[in-house]
């Protein structure tokens, strides 16, 4: 980049992943009030994974159109309205008197959540040369993974204070407050040298794509799918157990107390923050994307074994457990490096909506799967009005986890191509079709 500065693309680019962390606290907030929401909306567990599930319907339903919106009106205005909406919703979800109005609430947030993400990626492609989007991928994952601890651990201590509707709408304030700051510092377009320097390493189009079109750019790749499908495998965990089940299934499996597992669980994303920085320098150094796919994928199915399987684990050795697996479900991440790899930047949005659409099913699919597979098992204990599940009903639902790591494991070593960045630009071109 020579002597270009990059000072302001990371100050913009932070206003972006403040939303990403924002929206990722809203996100995985539910998985510290289960017995709280079951026992207020007098629901079983399958009934709860369909309620929280509906955050997904909302995610993975706006995130072609808002990969398309922002490839053409650009990143300022689509993330003051989506934090200005996670804020309402928020405030809805907090006051919902009936499953139905929290359902709703809770598709309104995943609506406007849609847009963190895909505005730090559109941001990202915009404001930085491709080597950097990586590493740029891994703080926006270091911040957004902040905000999922911060729905975990402290969400837990301060519903130890106050009620869960209390506490839904503190959280309300902070949407108000990230739809002030995006409005006044995020800037849509790169100045003239800048976006020179980083069009050299795109593929170039003529003329902005219209909305259909750009969905079809990306779709028509066979890797584009192959791509999402292992993230889709990796996102499996982040979805299923870290975002919902996992804090009951330690408190059930480990004997943890609520705020021991909510501690082991955020984790989890610590490990993600983390790691997928780390995968980033692996990538660079060996000028490959797959040895990163693999490490993660590999490493992450290896420790939820040892940890739905291993018994008598302390406390301390689970939190290890699972701060490790996040670093490597960090590979995940590194997949959005390679999907906008073979985009060009006038679809960047688009194509890492397509991805993160795929991805980001999974939480419509297993989380109320896991549910029904717990109230298929349960033994019909009730305790205090909430349905009790037994260890083996966990360690039942949970086997779908490992399941999909080792699919994310063959997807990475025999199906997904290597287009890591070089200077033979058409060899990458060539790739990039196929």
């Amino acid at each position: 980049m020579g002597n270009i500065s990059l000072k302001r693309s990371w100050i913009i680019w932070g206003c972006a992943a403040l939303f990403f962390c924002y929206q990722f606290m809203l996100r995985v907030s539910p998985s510290v009030m289960v017995q709280e929401l079951m026992t207020d909306f007098h629901v079983d567990a399958y009934a709860l994974g369909l309620l929280t599930s509906f955050y997904y319907y909302g995610y993975v339903s706006m995130q072609l159109p808002i990969g398309a919106m922002l490839d053409k009106w650009g990143p300022r205005v689509i993330l003051t309205t989506a934090a200005f909406v996670c804020c309402l919703a928020s405030i809805v979800f907090s006051q919902s008197a009936t499953v139905e109005m929290a359902s709703v609430s809770r598709f309104l947030i995943g609506c406007a959540s849609a847009a963190g993400f895909l505005s730090c990626m559109k941001l990202a492609t915009v404001w930085f040369p491709p080597q950097k989007i990586s590493m740029v991928i891994g703080f926006t994952l270091l911040l957004g993974t902040t905000g999922a601890m911060s729905g975990s651990a402290p969400l837990s201590l301060l519903m130890e204070q106050m009620s869960w509707r209390d506490t839904i709408w503190i959280t309300s304030i902070i949407g108000a407050c990230l739809c002030v700051i995006s409005w006044l510092l995020v800037r849509d377009n790169a100045p003239k040298k800048l976006a020179n320097k980083i069009a050299e390493h795109h593929e170039v189009l003529q003329n902005q794509p219209t909305v259909l079109k750009t969905f079809y750019i990306v779709a028509s790749k066979r890797q584009a799918w192959v791509i999402a499908a292992y993230g889709m495998m990796m996102y499996i965990p982040l979805a299923a157990f870290a975002d919902m089940w996992g804090v009951p299934f330690l408190m059930a499996i480990h004997n943890f107390d609520k705020q021991t597992a909510a501690i082991a669980t955020s984790a989890m994303y610590m490990g993600i923050g983390i790691g997928t920085p780390l995968l980033s320098v692996v990538a660079d150094r060996t000028k490959q994307y797959k040895p990163a796919l693999w490490l993660g994928s590999m490493g992450a199915f290896t420790l939820f074994c040892l940890t739905f399987y291993l018994p008598g684990l302390s406390a301390t050795t689970v939190t290890g457990f699972m701060f490790a697996a996040g670093m490597c479900l960090g590979g995940q991440f590194i997949a959005y490096s390679v999907v906008t790899e073979i985009n060009p930047v006038e679809v960047a949005g688009s194509a890492s909506a397509f991805q993160n659409m795929v991805c980001l099913t999974s939480g419509i699919i297993f989380q109320p799967v896991i549910g029904l597979i717990l109230k298929l098992s349960w033994d019909g204990t009730i305790t205090a009005g909430t349905p009790q599940y037994a260890d083996q009903d966990y360690q039942y639902a949970m086997m779908l986890i490992p399941l999909a790591l080792a699919i994310a494991s063959f997807i990475s070593v025999r199906l997904i191509k290597e287009v890591y960045p070089n200077h033979d630009f058409s060899n990458n071109l060539q790739l990039a079709k196929e």
